[in-house]
């Protein structure tokens, strides 16, 4: 029994490891998506225009964001057992964040599909539901960098007493801090939003890479 729990465990820091630097990737190619789609604008008319008009862009959009957060489960388990052992009050909460972010990105996938991807042949066509569908997915996106960025934040403070080393630790307390100013696209314009999707990247490589390698 004692020689199969390390190695079980460290198929879980691979498994993580490897799912946290996908995300990372998934997210920085729907950042980029997003800049070349470029806001939406603020009448529900022109944001059918502007939907017609970008549809693939935001179809595949929408598809890295859905699997992005759905690859944050398995990252979330294997960072709160290579933690535990250091803060399990800490780690728990902040993994607990990234939880409760994941299934908010899947639903808002689901609304946000429906601008883009017809469902027995129905789709969005009236300017009020698509202002309504736009207002909900933006909404949820603010909410969920909120919660990321919190979650970045504490797991970077259990990280300096942790195994990960301090260079990954000041990057996540800064990547905390874009998470939060990236979740206000519509004050900071779209060319900051990438700079901070390229961070919060940088971030979830770098702790990937480490998890992926953890003995």
């Amino acid at each position: 029994m004692g020689s199969t729990t390390p190695r079980r465990r460290k198929g879980i820091y691979k498994l993580g490891g490897a799912a946290l630097v996908a995300s990372g990737l998934l997210s920085l190619l729907r950042g980029c998506l997003d800049l070349v789609a470029g806001p939406p604008p603020s009448s529900g008319a022109e944001i059918l225009a502007w939907i017609a008009s970008r549809s693939t862009l935001l179809a595949i959009a929408n598809e890295a964001l859905f699997f992005a957060g759905m690859l944050m489960v398995p990252a979330a388990i294997a960072l709160y057992t290579s933690l535990a052992d250091t803060d399990k009050a800490a780690a728990g909460a902040a993994c607990g964040l990234m939880a409760v972010a994941a299934p908010v990105m899947a639903v808002l996938c689901i609304v946000h599909g429906r601008l883009v991807y017809p469902v027995y042949g129905i789709r969005i066509g009236t300017p009020d539901v698509a202002a309504l569908v736009i207002a909900v997915y933006y909404g949820g996106l603010h909410a969920t960098g909120i919660l990321l960025g919190a979650a970045t934040l504490v797991l970077s403070l259990v990280m300096r007493r942790g195994g990960y080393g301090r260079w990954v630790a000041y990057l996540g307390i800064a990547t905390s801090v874009a998470d939060v100013v990236g979740a206000y696209p519509y004050l900071i314009g779209p060319v900051p939003v990438l700079f901070c999707h390229v961070l919060f990247t940088a971030w979830f490589v770098a702790v990937g890479s480490a998890l992926y390698k953890m003995r």
